[in-house]
């Protein structure tokens, strides 16, 4: 092993109980309080400088934050996970400005470098089976219809651990480091909330990475990602007027008609010659009784779409379509944005950088290493690499290979744990390469 292997195997031991201690707590979307009380104490521990609340997160700017009464219940979980004394960190947070960005500064004059890690879990029952590992050692989620089952709680980890090694070997850099611990990325609804408030501005490199996806082998590692589609989620609410069906049908204006008309002209959408792009509707609810005339109806949708153009081309037909049912059926109607992203590419120069720092890794088996891949799907780190990129900087993603036990999102998820030391070592051997002193 070399040195930056050395350092971040030493944290071996710490990276898999920090990753427990993370699973074992999960939070979702906005509310994750108790997380990133947990994120600042290490933090400012390693001498960062920490900015919080309003001065990372726009709040007019969020989508999907989630109800008055989820919000209180997280809370008030959060308070009963934290001692009395660090009950003050949460008032900074609001109704959910979750979430850290840390700095440190090496005293030389270089590059700002910027690391992004995702830090929610998934609206997901954890599995009690005894055979899956968190049953079976003891650091299963201690909440149900909440767990880390994408490996949220693995990125945190390996943040806090790269926060680390930096922030102890200061002396062997240049420029500026800033570390983005981001809330609500599940929905894709953090990051345009997080972008407005400036947490881009003055970087120049931006990496961010993923545990397992289609790097689902332990050493291996997918160098460049690309093919990130953008998406735009929204609710759609239609208001009419009950009436009695057979007596009085003609007094009535019929939502749920609205809403079927609008489901089946929105899948029927003419897709774009420029590239790929997606519609669904997923959830249709609607009605009050059998002989009523459905006075309300709901929709949750999304669109897709292989760059942010041709995403917004699928949302304004979306849109055009809801005015134009609702006008037919004489039924008012709302669009509540609650998520989306933009779509791109990872930069070159950033792909080749992680195959350069992959091939140096004693943790990454040369034979299993692959240089790009086509994604296909959506992640919230698009939306700041998309900015970071029309600033002038240079931004991509990796995926760091590790064996999983179920796929992301299942109640079995779960993942090989010498993945943890890899994520440190990648980002580690990069932050040399490009701040090295």
């Amino acid at each position: 092993m070399d040195t930056i292997a050395t350092k971040a195997n030493s944290l071996q031991n710490e990276l898999i109980a920090s990753r427990r201690f993370f699973h074992r707590h999960p939070e979702t979307g906005w509310f994750t309080f108790f997380t990133t009380v947990q994120i600042i104490k290490k933090l400012t521990a390693y001498g960062y400088t920490l900015k919080l609340g309003r001065d990372i997160i726009v709040p007019e700017a969020r989508q999907g934050v989630g109800s008055p009464e989820a919000l209180k219940e997280a809370l008030a979980r959060a308070k009963a996970l934290l001692d009395p004394e660090e009950h003050g960190l949460l008032e900074v947070m609001e109704d959910g400005l979750t979430g850290v960005v840390a700095e440190l500064d090496s005293g030389r004059p270089g590059p700002c470098l910027a690391f992004r890690f995702d830090i929610d879990a998934v609206d997901v029952t954890e599995s009690k089976d005894p055979s899956h590992r968190p049953a079976k050692e003891g650091f299963r989620a201690d909440i149900d219809g909440i767990a880390h089952t994408c490996g949220h709680d693995g990125h945190i980890t390996i943040g806090l651990g790269l926060a680390r090694l930096i922030s102890e070997n200061i002396q062997d850099f240049k420029g500026t480091f800033r570390f983005i611990f981001q809330t609500a990325e599940e929905g894709t609804r953090g990051a345009v909330g997080m972008e407005p408030a400036g947490i881009l501005e003055g970087i120049d490199y931006l990496l961010g990475a993923h545990i397992g996806f289609q790097a689902k082998t332990s050493g291996g590692v997918i160098c460049g990602v690309n093919n990130f589609l953008a998406t735009s989620k929204f609710d759609v609410t239609f208001t009419g007027k009950a009436a009695h069906a057979a007596g009085a049908p003609q007094e009535g204006a019929n939502a749920l008609l609205a809403a079927a008309e609008a489901a089946t002209q929105m899948h029927a959408i003419t897709r774009h010659a420029e590239g790929v792009t997606r519609i669904n509707v997923g959830v249709l609810r609607a009605g009050e009784g059998r002989n009523v005339i459905a006075p309300n109806a709901f929709m949750a949708c999304e669109t897709r779409g292989v760059t942010t153009e041709l995403n917004d081309f699928m949302k304004e037909k979306c849109m055009n379509i809801i005015k134009g049912v609702a006008m037919i059926h004489s039924v008012d109607y709302n669009v509540t944005k609650v998520g989306g992203t933009s779509g791109g590419d990872s930069s070159k120069a950033v792909t080749e950088l992680f195959e350069k720092v992959a091939l140096a890794s004693p943790f990454v088996e040369s034979e299993k290493i692959v240089k790009e891949l086509d994604f296909g799907a959506c992640e919230d780190f698009a939306h700041f690499m998309r900015a970071v990129q029309q600033a002038g900087g240079q931004s991509g993603y990796m995926m760091i290979g590790a064996k999983l036990d179920a796929g992301h999102h299942n109640q079995g998820f779960d993942f090989d744990e010498t993945c943890l030391v890899t994520g440190v070592d990648l980002f580690l051997r990069a932050a040399y390469e490009l701040n090295g002193k």
